[in-house]
């Protein structure tokens, strides 16, 4: 995260699970300086190095990897519209299947 970017107590935030490849979306609940508390949108919890916390930017046009509700296999896909909170999406994978998903079903690479 870069220095400039203050993230608060209920900010929308992406965070890597386990320090792994990609981003879940979730809410921060609270951050000490070094660490951040998340609370991810599909129910889990962690806390992360500050380093692996970013502001959620999800927007209408962004590449994010989506569950798939016919096998439940994460599939590339295009937001092509998004709640105002960014809990819900609709998604658009390359294979032109377009489907409603919460975003506990998105991650970002």
């Amino acid at each position: 995260m870069s220095d400039d970017t203050q993230l608060l107590p209920g900010d929308r935030v992406l965070a890597r699970w386990q320090g792994g490849d990609f981003w879940f979306p979730g809410k921060l609940v609270r951050a000490n300086g070094e660490q951040m508390a998340i609370q991810y949108d599909d129910g889990m919890q962690e806390t992360r190095p500050t380093e692996d916390v970013r502001p959620l930017d999800w927007r209408v046009g962004s590449r994010i990897d989506a569950v798939w509700t016919g096998n439940g296999g994460w599939y590339a896909a295009t937001i092509v519209e998004i709640n105002d909170d960014g809990t819900m999406l609709t998604v658009l994978y390359e294979d032109g299947i377009q489907e409603g998903r919460a975003s506990a079903f998105c991650r970002a690479s």
